[in-house]
This record gives C-alpha cells, sequence and structure tokens, in this order.
C-alpha cells in the first residue's frame, strides 16, 4: 500500500513538471514572437545617419560654393571639364558639426551641381565615423530632372553600406529610392525649406544578425526645417518592415512634428521607438 502511494506521489510530480514546462516554453515562444525590435530600431538608425550624410553633401556643396562656376572647393580634379570630387574633411578627432559628432572623410565625385538636371554624385568613405559610429560602403544620388508632377525627381541608392555600433553592425546590402522634392525647389542655396516625399525599399542585416526587409507604403514625408530644432526629420509616413522569422510591422514616423519617436506596429500591439 505504501509503494503504491510512493508511485502514485511520483506520477504526480513528474505531471506536475511537464505542466509547468509546457507552460514555460508557451509563454516564451509567445513573447519572441511577440517582439523583436532590434530591425526596426537598427533600420530606423541607418534611415536618420543616411539623410545626415546626405546633408553634409548639400552642405558643403552650398556653403563652399562647390559648382563647376565657382573654384572655392577642396577637389582632386586634374580638368575641370571633367568630374570634380568633394572631399568633406572633419579631421582625426570628433568634431561637432550639424548636430553630430563627426570625424574622418566623406568623399564624394561629382559633375553638376547638386541640384541641376543629369547631376550625378558617387559617395564613399574614409575612416569616418558619425556619433562614434564607423560608416562604411557606397551611396549614389542621380537628378532625373522634373517628374509628371513637376518636381524635381532624386534617385538614391545604397550599395553594401555598414554602420558599425557598439551593439554590432548595421548593414545595408541594397537601396533603393526616389526623392522627390516638393518644396524649396525656388531656393537653392537654402536646403533647410526643402520638403521631400520618399519612396522606396531596402534589405539589409540587423545587430542581431536578423535579416529584414523593408518597403515604404506610405510615402515618408522629409522637412529638412526640422534640422533647426531636431537630428530627425521625418515627419510623416509609414513603412512595412519584416525581419527574418517575426511577424511584419508597420513603422508609423508621426503626426507632422520634428523629433525622432516612431512607433512600430505589430498586430494590435504599439511599440514606441526612440532613435538615438
Amino acid at each position: 500500500m505504501k509503494r503504491k502511494l510512493k508511485n502514485n506521489n511520483i506520477f504526480i510530480v513528474i505531471a506536475l513538471i511537464i505542466s509547468f514546462m509546457s507552460c514555460k516554453d508557451e509563454n516564451v515562444i509567445q513573447s519572441v514572437n511577440q517582439q523583436n525590435l532590434q530591425s526596426s530600431h537598427d533600420y530606423l538608425l541607418f534611415e536618420k545617419t543616411l539623410l545626415d550624410i546626405e546633408r553634409e553633401i548639400e552642405h558643403a556643396l552650398i556653403a563652399t560654393g562647390t559648382t563647376k562656376n565657382l573654384p572655392m572647393y577642396i577637389s582632386l580634379n586634374t580638368d575641370s571639364t571633367d568630374q570634380d570630387t568633394l572631399i568633406i574633411n572633419f579631421g582625426e578627432e570628433n568634431y561637432l558639426h550639424l548636430g553630430h559628432l563627426k570625424r574622418g572623410e566623406i568623399i564624394s565625385i561629382y559633375n553638376k551641381f547638386i541640384y541641376n538636371s543629369n547631376a550625378q554624385i558617387a559617395t564613399t568613405f574614409n575612416n569616418f565615423y558619425i556619433n562614434n559610429n564607423l560608416i562604411q560602403g557606397k551611396m549614389f544620388l542621380e537628378n532625373n530632372g522634373s517628374n509628371q508632377n513637376g518636381f524635381q525627381e532624386f534617385a538614391l541608392t545604397v550599395d553594401s553600406m555598414s554602420m558599425y555600433t557598439n551593439n554590432g553592425s548595421i548593414d545595408i546590402s541594397s537601396g533603393n529610392y526616389i526623392k522627390e522634392l516638393v518644396s524649396g525647389n525656388n531656393t537653392q542655396y537654402q536646403y533647410l525649406d526643402n520638403i521631400y516625399k520618399l519612396t522606396g525599399n531596402a534589405q539589409g542585416n540587423s545587430s542581431n544578425n536578423n535579416n529584414f526587409s523593408i518597403e515604404i507604403s506610405d510615402s515618408l514625408n522629409i522637412n529638412l526645417s526640422c534640422f533647426e530644432s531636431s537630428s530627425c526629420v521625418i515627419t510623416g509616413g509609414t513603412s512595412k518592415l519584416t525581419p527574418d522569422g517575426y511577424e511584419e510591422r508597420i513603422i508609423n514616423y508621426g503626426d507632422n512634428t520634428c523629433d525622432c519617436d516612431v512607433n512600430a506596429i505589430i498586430g494590435e500591439d504599439v511599440h514606441p521607438i526612440i532613435i538615438n
């Protein structure tokens, strides 16, 4: 009789353990499926950095008079009728410029002023850091001229760009974007009044080694006047970001305010993200 009771007690304990472990595994699976915001945060940080690099190039072309008609620029060109090379050199130590710490060089080879039709600007980097994050890779901007809406249109291509952060490497294998200049075209030498509409897509790998893809579903509103008060200039629009193995999330950029607050929406759940 005692042996039977003892055996029953053992079976009860085993059953309880199995039940506990099953519940625990179910909670872990639900938690993992519900959230993986690393890819969302990493892409938003890369996107913010890309727009700041574009601003540096635009600022340098305007501020230094870097055009075919004006000689005041740092250049490696030997033939004034051919392509010019613009070097933005921040030095070997961190230098605070346009709201961010920077060091190293941005190197752009261009054939025309940025706002001229058919202008092409190919950019690479030499030991360039922004906020102590190393940037490598290539980006290419082309002015396609006026589109069917009467606005200047730019094609922006990203080729194997990487950002090395304290958390790991953020890699964008490819990115293809179209920028439409919907306001500010008449004041080309005052770029802070420019407003763009951005569409496009990209593929990459986040700092936790998870691949992801992103598609802009509702054109992003880029308001460069936000640079006067914020380091984030996307004030509206949505994107669809899909990390491998996880549910698609909607990236909502807000309601026309100059801040770095973005929401990642997964199903019915809203997850705030602050881009830093």
